[in-house]
């Protein structure tokens, strides 16, 4: 358990994600559901190997049994003035005690065929296992990146509650000193509880967004706080060199590339039934069965065997076999037409949300701005109550939409680092 944990600590280095990130990864290697399924697969197709290779290995037999007869073969014969007497040929009760060996000499390479291709099935199962692997660290990066979208969805709602609290406190000052309207006064209210509103529904989606993270990570009782915020750090990827990494790096491509070469060792695994088999078989055996002392033998004898017909099974077994071939290559055209999708729609995605970091952040800077010139203009009684609202809510749409758009950065850098099999960062 230790020794794969830390096999997939080094095939995906940590050092290269926050420490909390880290921290989470680490805990979903060891508790995650799916990976602990796939951790299985991947052992029976490891025993499935092993059970394979031992063919090559004699096979040794030892047998001892007990017979007690009613009755057994007896041999009359008499001397010239003697009464017959009475032979028997074997006693009535006799052990047999032995030890048989056989050696396969030559099978036509059906085992050698069906060691090989368990090997690649082991193979394939260890690609499958790393690709479950990845998909679990992209959803708990996923999880991660929603997660501190959340916290700053807080903050924001909390900067405009503070914002809105203030705002009524001037307004209600104004109010009763009579210099604005009972309207000022009731807009300023309704932003208030507004604020308060968007708090309580930025909380409720934090939670939400941790308990997912626990539920992927496979402990709900994850004691989990984030400390870090989002902050964007653009990477520099170029589309032609991704997707020639995710051909050679991503465990899907890898595994189908195993089904295929598993396939064609498939194709002389059937036709190695044409050829002839030879094994050889030594045996030894011991018993009181027959009168007098105990018998033992030692025994040497080569079994050869060619078969004929078989009724045409052979031959669709073969065509099976090719089948199957074709079904495998066609099968990884297929998903390397499927990784390169997910590459260019994740590296579309990750221009995209580049973009919009770039002009949500210049739209933060400007309701910033917005929002001092409006508070400035209605304290010295030339700019409304309105004014100041509309910019509040400016602001805290644009410090919503920044977040947003940074959590989508890495959300899309984390899906294009699961398409290519390969961290980017």
């Amino acid at each position: 358990m230790r020794k794969l944990l830390a096999v997939l600590i080094l095939a995906f280095p940590i050092s290269a994600w926050s420490s909390e990130l880290s921290f989470l990864i680490e805990k979903a290697l060891t508790h995650n559901k799916r990976i602990k399924e796939a951790r299985s697969e991947l052992k029976i197709s490891e025993i499935l190997y092993k059970e394979a290779i031992s063919d090559f290995l004699p096979k040794v037999n030892l047998f001892y049994s007990r017979s007690n007869l009613s009755d057994v073969p007896s041999y009359y014969f008499s001397l010239p003035g003697a009464p017959p007497s009475r032979f028997s040929l074997f006693n009535r009760s006799y052990y047999r005690f032995g030890v048989t060996a056989s050696q396969p000499i030559f099978t036509g390479g059906r085992i050698f065929f069906n060691a090989k291709l368990k090997e690649k099935e082991k193979e394939a199962a260890y690609y499958l296992f790393k690709e479950t692997v990845n998909k679990v660290v992209y959803t708990i990066k996923a999880d991660y990146y929603e997660l501190l979208k959340a916290k700053a969805n807080v903050a924001a709602a909390k900067n405009y509650l503070k914002a809105a609290e203030k705002h009524y406190s001037d307004v209600k000052a104004f109010f009763d000193q009579g210099v604005v309207p009972r309207r000022d006064l009731l807009e300023a209210e309704v932003k208030l509880k507004d604020a308060q509103e968007k708090l309580i529904q930025a909380k409720s989606m934090y939670t939400v967004a941790l308990e997912k993270l626990k539920t992927d990570v496979g402990d709900v009782n994850l004691s989990f706080f984030p400390e870090k915020r989002l902050s964007f750090r653009p990477v520099k990827v170029s589309l032609k060199e991704l997707i020639e990494q995710a051909y050679e790096n991503r465990p899907l491509v890898l595994y189908y590339e195993r089904l295929k070469e598993g396939s064609s060792i498939g194709v002389k695994l059937a036709a190695s039934d044409f050829l002839p088999s030879l094994l050889l078989n030594v045996g030894y055996e011991k018993t009181d069965q027959y009168p007098g002392e105990e018998y033992s033998s030692f025994s040497v004898s080569f079994n050869f065997n060619f078969p004929l017909f078989s009724g045409g099974k052979r031959f669709l077994q073969v065509e099976r076999a090719l089948l199957e071939r074709t079904k495998a290559e066609v099968s990884l055209k297929e998903v390397k037409e499927k990784v390169r999708l997910q590459v260019v729609s994740a590296y579309t995605e990750l221009l995209s949300a580049a973009s919009r970091v770039k002009t949500a952040k210049a739209m933060v800077e400007k309701a910033k701005e917005l929002l001092r010139d409006s508070k400035e203009r209605y304290r010295e009684h030339v700019g409304t109550s309105t004014e100041v609202a509309d910019a509040m809510a400016y602001l805290y749409g644009a410090e919503r939409a920044l977040s947003s758009a940074v959590s989508d950065y890495y959300l899309a850098l984390s899906k294009l680092e699961y398409a290519t099999g390969k961290e980017l960062r």
